[in-house]
């Protein structure tokens, strides 16, 4: 009996394990964290050959935001740019699958 009752919570255990690896992965989720002087106001991705403008995206200086593709699918190195209310934009490149963190200083942008 009490074999049989191991046997069950391991199989319920290994059930729960499998049914929560899709959740687990979840979606690509990054912080952009503003460490310039400059108020960051938009953030746009290049997928399908066209520019793609986030909502919701507004960081001051000395501020973070908590970033979310909602997706964990297509490519790692999708092209951005940051949009500040008083600098002219650049582009940049960054593998989306292994970083956690954007870290927006004066004269460069990071990637961790």
């Amino acid at each position: 009996m009490l074999n049989r009752f191991r046997f069950t919570l391991v199989a319920l255990a290994l059930v729960a394990g499998v049914a929560a690896t899709p959740a687990l992965a979840g979606s690509y989720k990054f912080s952009m964290h503003n460490e310039s002087q400059y108020a960051i106001t938009g953030f746009q991705t290049y997928e399908d050959d066209k520019w793609s403008t986030w909502s919701g995206v507004s960081v001051a200086p000395g501020e973070t935001q908590t970033m979310d593709w909602n997706s964990d699918e297509g490519d790692c190195v999708v092209p951005f740019r940051i949009i500040y209310k008083d600098v002219e934009t650049e582009q940049y490149k960054v593998d989306w699958c292994k970083i956690s963190n954007i870290r927006v200083h004066d004269d460069k942008v990071t990637a961790d």
